[in-house]
């Protein structure tokens, strides 16, 4: 029993990734209303028009399931509804735009708020070696120029990390965006193994089904919160065996 106005570690995790989701929900609520004026102006087609209620309709279902939200497991569908809205929101933008709908593609790796990806890209993360990630136009043509993608930051202990190197309780939420995509999705493989390092638990081979890896990692078995076996030393994103290439997991491929 924690001493009265002290917060157990359980709580304070809870209340970091909350806060990001939170901040994902008011960010797709934002970009929606800035459509307002576009899609009333007159000649918008009805198909821009749908997919404008579409993304709007997802807003509003993910803010439910925030709502009704009280652990991180709680906040896969809320991250996997904010991608549908965010997909629906950039057919809207290009049909505005007199341009077809984009294809569906996972997200943006560096940043799940930037929306459909347009293109894998070859990346390496800080000691890591090169493999290809979705990424969205802006970042794609920042990695070929030779900068940093705009990636996005979550707050550990109060300090600002990259996403994929958070530790795991932040895995669900991570992993929702991805979960439509490629074998049984990420969501399917949280507890499985390593892939950036000691943290959010993607299995390698979820990861490797999605980015075109094989890896085989495999990790111990999740608690409530999906605290897994121990395993070998790691950056973010699950604990495992030996290191592969980002920094932790068992005998993997690229992830």
């Amino acid at each position: 029993m924690p001493f009265f106005g002290h917060k157990t570690r359980r709580e304070r995790e809870w209340e970091e990734v909350r806060g990001s989701a939170q901040d994902d929900v008011v960010a797709l609520g934002d970009d929606i209303r800035s459509l307002d004026v576009d899609i009333g102006m007159p000649g918008v087609s009805d198909e821009a028009k749908q997919r404008y209620e579409q993304a709007l309709e997802a807003y509003q279902r993910a803010s439910d399931i925030f709502d009704r939200a009280k652990r991180p497991e709680d906040l896969a569908p809320v991250s996997e509804t904010l991608e549908e809205g965010r997909y629906a929101m950039a057919c809207a933008k290009a049909l505005i735009d007199g341009r077809p709908p984009p294809q569906r593609r996972p997200p943006c790796f560096f940043d799940p708020r930037h929306g459909p990806s347009t293109e894998d890209v070859q990346w390496a993360p800080p000691g890591g070696s090169l493999r290809p990630v979705p990424a969205c136009a802006a970042d794609a043509l920042r990695i070929k120029e030779g900068f940093q993608p705009h990636g996005r930051q979550v707050t550990v202990d109060g300090r600002a990390t990259d996403y994929w190197n958070a530790p795991r309780h932040y895995g669900p939420w991570a992993g929702g965006y991805f979960n439509g995509f490629g074998g049984g999705g990420l969501l399917s493989g949280l507890l499985m193994g390593s892939v950036l390092g000691a943290g959010l638990g993607f299995g390698a081979e979820a990861v490797g089904d999605l980015f075109g890896g094989d890896g085989d990692g495999d990790g111990g078995d999740g608690g409530d919160w999906g605290d897994g076996g121990d395993g070998g030393d790691g950056g973010g994103w699950g604990d495992g065996g030996d290191g592969g290439d980002w920094g932790g997991g068992g005998d993997g491929g690229d992830f």
